[in-house]
């Protein structure tokens, strides 16, 4: 196969194939790709009309779910991707549940397929967020009420290209204040500033609150099927109590009013990661698999 490192000029051609179908997951957008190309060394080929994405991470090669095509021609697919990989089991991850049974009809009985939870993607209703009504969502209201109590000037809006310049330096600051020397936020904050330095070009949406003027949260999203955002980055002083409900609801109910769902990713299998995401009652998860494939 003839893979590709990703840039800009591919954004149509790989959103083209994220369209033939109702794909719910969050890997489903050139953005994701785009901004962390350089952490996961992305790449990406067609094969019989299928969109192949390679990433490599933590020293381990594989690919995603092949995407768009026609179901028949998955096993030719599946075969070039044994021959690209030298003949030796390859693992394809981020398989939707609803492609285990198809891959199971044509792979060997030997074909391990594993539960990836640690990946799952959390999908939340739009207005669960945007208003945290109800008895179940009564500590996240009471966390929003005493920020806006003790903030009671914070300047919620949206991002424009005057105000990229402050997120990145506050995603800096909050890189700082959670480790510096932390690979993976280092790896993360280069992956925001991509995103913030192509905002426009990549078509994505976000908003910044400001208390006495500085930026202390910014959010960044996109509408990537019918009825479905997901969010990319999320990043708030964690100092200042309710913050992160504040923007993330303020967010929800003042710049997504276009969508049914909102996606807020994976947890990576980090408890207090898994303890938030599950606090705000997510609709359904999207559940997705790995297979070692071998001959």
């Amino acid at each position: 196969m003839d893979f590709k490192n990703i840039e800009l000029g591919d954004k149509d051609i790989i959103e083209k194939y994220f369209s033939t179908k109702y794909y719910q997951g969050s890997e489903c957008t050139f953005t994701n790709l785009f901004v962390w190309r350089r952490c996961y060394k992305i790449c990406w080929a067609i094969s019989h009309e299928f969109l192949i994405i390679k990433v490599t991470r933590d020293d381990i090669t594989f690919v995603l779910q092949p995407f768009g095509g026609a179901d028949e021609d998955l096993p030719v697919v599946i075969e070039e991707l044994k021959e690209e990989f030298a003949g030796k089991h390859f693992e394809m991850r981020g398989i939707y549940e609803e492609m285990v049974p198809l891959l199971k009809s044509f792979l060997p009985e030997t074909t391990k397929f594993i539960d990836d939870r640690d990946n799952w993607d959390y999908v939340y209703l739009r207005d669960n967020l945007a208003n945290l009504a109800g008895r179940k969502y009564h500590g996240k209201k009471n966390h929003a009420n005493a920020f806006r109590k003790e903030n009671p000037d914070y300047v919620f809006s949206v991002i424009s290209k005057d105000d990229i310049a402050d997120c990145i330096a506050f995603a800096d600051l909050w890189c700082e204040m959670k480790g510096q020397n932390a690979e993976g936020l280092r790896c993360e904050l280069c992956a925001l500033e991509e995103a913030l330095k192509n905002f426009d070009i990549l078509n994505i949406r976000g908003a910044l609150i400001r208390i006495n003027g500085v930026v202390q949260a910014f959010t960044i999203g996109e509408k990537y099927n019918k009825d479905m955002a997901v969010i990319h980055f999320e990043k708030a002083n964690p100092e200042i109590r309710g913050l992160y409900t504040v923007i993330n609801q303020d967010f929800c109910a003042k710049v997504w009013n276009d969508v049914t769902y909102i996606n807020r990713e994976e947890d990576m299998g980090l408890e207090g990661l898994r303890k938030a995401k599950e606090s705000y009652q997510p609709e359904f998860m999207v559940k997705k698999y790995t297979a070692v494939i071998s001959d």
